[in-house]
């Protein structure tokens, strides 16, 4: 299963839910990493092989950035703020983490 890196904006709940379906989630706050560049993280990201795991739709501008650039960047799980159950978000990162490879998904942006 890959491993995913929740942004600041990622609630405590999703988190948890994640971790305890298995997976090693990364948390921005628990780093004490807030305030630091959407870049900087989205760079953190890819260097440890990392799923961007985020309600924030600056990183689909940088996602957007990053390809017309010619640049890999790592791969970004992205849901709205509104409409979605944490056990809907929650089975829908698993998804996404348990059916790609790492090289298979960077440069992707998976909307759920």
């Amino acid at each position: 299963m890959l491993r995913g890196y929740a942004d600041e904006h990622v609630s405590h709940a999703i988190i948890r839910s994640l971790r305890a379906r298995g997976m090693d989630v990364a948390s921005v706050t628990e780093r004490g990493a807030q305030g630091r560049p959407d870049e900087v993280l989205l760079d953190e990201a890819i260097s440890e092989e990392r799923i961007m795991l985020t309600c924030d739709t600056d990183f689909l501008r940088l996602a957007g950035e990053r390809r017309a650039s010619g640049i890999e960047f790592a791969p970004i799980v992205f849901w709205p703020q509104q409409q979605r159950t944490v056990g809907k978000i929650v089975r829908s990162v698993i998804q996404v983490a348990t059916n790609h490879t790492y090289a298979d998904a960077c440069s992707r942006v998976f909307f759920l």
